[in-house]
């Protein structure tokens, strides 16, 4: 019967939990493994269990599962012993027996960053959580009115970072539209509204500024509303055409008026008389 340890907690009760049909590690109430402070979901992954062997699967396409290093697809993969799993900030073994060779804990991962390469700039992502949008709360500030003011996340997960895409007008992430939460790889070209990050764990290239904080003395701009699109209308030769404000003329408006005030008075004049 195969067994799922958690790593590090060599005295938690029923650690490592045997594994009996279909099970959901999660924090909640209807996981079958419950386990709370380790960031995970109420029902963050399942494992089933089918004719001798295992598959773990996200239990929703928002959770992030890493086998091996790698994101487990909606669809699941396959388990091996000795396979590890990372969801959260817990990390798991799979094991056939409860007595089989454990692999070797993993050493601490080097920095990664985000590389501003227009800007010459660099962000260490050394939070659980860096939000980048146009409010002045944001790790990383874009003044950007196509940029929302949360547009997206990229969270420590997994032993890895994901990137949880929420802004209106959209992020891709080399060329493609993202929707669902995504693990980011070396080189990754991440793009929101007119800026272009570099996901990279190796040291930061020459002539990029190391940031951390920044300083955003004025916040009005974050206040803003995000720009989807741009449709203004004007009038040109009787027609209406895109491109600029209507302009309407000011004199014969106020012409028209004065002409209209004037009748009235006369009527009134000659109605009493």
């Amino acid at each position: 019967m195969p067994f799922l340890e958690l790593e590090g907690k060599p005295d938690l009760e029923n650690n490592p939990r045997e594994l009996v049909g279909d099970v959901i590690v999660g924090s909640g109430s209807q996981a079958t493994w419950r386990l709370s402070g380790n960031d995970l979901a109420a029902r963050h992954f399942r494992i089933a269990l089918n004719n001798g062997s295992a598959q773990v699967s996200p239990a929703s396409p928002q959770n992030i599962v890493v086998l091996n290093g790698e994101q487990v697809p909606t669809d699941g993969s396959k388990l091996a012993t000795g396979d590890v799993l990372a969801a959260g900030q817990a990390r798991f073994i799979f094991l056939d027996r409860a007595d089989s060779k454990r692999p070797a804990p993993v050493t601490s991962a080097p920095d990664a960053h985000l590389i501003d390469a227009d800007a010459k700039k660099g962000y260490t992502l050394r939070r659980r959580v860096v939000q980048i949008g146009r409010e002045i709360g944001c790790s990383i500030v874009l003044k950007d009115p196509t940029v929302s003011r949360f547009h997206a996340d990229v969270r420590a997960e997994g032993g890895q970072f994901v990137l949880y895409a929420m802004g209106a007008s959209g992020t891709k992430v080399n060329g493609e539209s993202t929707v669902a939460p995504r693990l980011l790889r070396e080189g990754d070209q991440i793009i929101m509204g007119d800026t272009t990050f570099t996901f990279t764990a190796n040291p930061m290239p020459p002539g990029i500024r190391p940031v951390q904080f920044e300083d955003h003395e004025d916040d009005a701009f974050s206040r803003k509303n995000t720009q989807l699109a741009q449709r203004v209308i004007t009038q040109e030769h009787g027609k209406f055409a895109r491109g600029s404000r209507k302009q309407l003329p000011l004199v014969p408006i106020l012409i028209g008026a004065a002409v209209v005030a004037i009748a009235l008075v006369i009527y009134f004049v000659f109605r009493h008389h």
